[in-house]
């Protein structure tokens, strides 16, 4: 009896050992599962990571690009002008659609990052635009000033032959005085004189006339000078302000790329 007893009791034991072995095995095979699975999920997000990383970077690479061309574009348009001194509103028409790119491709650059290129970009978008609506400005309000300049001209002519027809009939009627003081007689009601104070009128319109337009087109005058030294100002200003947000941008999009910066000349 003793003997049974034992023997169930080595069995159960036994039996014990063999269920918890296989309980030790199953949970290290599971935590070597999830391990495995952990480390097949790093790899996969790392990967995940890596490849979006490369996409980024070559998405935002391609935009930079593209701004810059839009703004070397710009450039060349603005230099083209300049030196074909061709300042009409279809060469600004062509400055207006080049800078919209630009605006347009700042978008681009805003949805892509960071907000160190996208700030210059959007600098450098917005002065370009200031320039050509100004000079839009500009351009059409010296239109519609020579237009009005030409509406009223000097007429220089006019007053020259109303001056010589008046210096020519006082000359005439100098010497019709001088011929009646010898001879005593009158001038009254003498159709020189007639002649000579109808010259005169003709002469004092004339130059009241010549006077009114040269006032009116000086005015004019001095307000397309005005607002082109308002013009002279604001580009000026907004170059400056572009030599500082190209370099801004230059040194952000290089970071941005992971691109090591040129070195100092």
């Amino acid at each position: 009896m003793d003997e049974l007893v034992i023997a169930l009791v080595a069995a159960v034991f036994g039996l014990a050992g063999t269920v918890l072995g296989a309980v030790v095995a199953a949970r290290a095979t599971k935590a070597g599962a999830e391990k495995n699975a952990e480390t097949v999920r790093r790899q996969v997000e790392d990967q995940a990571t890596a490849e979006h990383s490369h996409w980024l970077r070559q998405q935002r690479l391609n935009t930079y690009e593209g701004f810059l061309e839009a703004w070397d574009e710009c450039l060349r348009l603005t230099q083209a002008s300049s030196d074909a001194r061709n300042g009409d509103l279809a060469n600004v028409d062509l400055l207006r659609e080049a800078a919209g790119r630009m605006a347009e491709r700042a978008r681009r650059i805003a949805l892509l990052g960071p907000p160190e290129v996208t700030q210059a970009a959007e600098d450098l978008a917005e002065t370009m635009q200031q320039d050509v609506d100004a000079s839009t400005d500009f351009m059409q309000a010296t239109e519609v000033g020579l237009s009005a300049m030409g509406e009223s001209p000097v007429d220089f002519a006019a007053v020259q032959a109303a001056t010589e027809d008046f210096e020519e009939r006082g000359q005439q009627l100098q010497d019709l005085l001088t011929g009646v003081s010898e001879s005593r007689e009158t001038v009254d009601g003498h159709p020189l004189l007639a002649e000579y104070l109808e010259s005169a009128d003709r002469y004092g319109a004339a130059s009241q006339a010549a006077v009114r337009d040269l006032q009116a087109n000086s005015n004019q005058l001095s307000e397309l000078v005005d607002q082109a030294s308002a013009l002279v100002h604001l580009l000026t200003h907004n170059q400056a302000a572009r030599e500082l947000s190209r370099e801004q941008f230059t040194v952000a999009a290089r970071k941005a790329l992971g691109t090591r910066p040129l070195p100092e000349k």
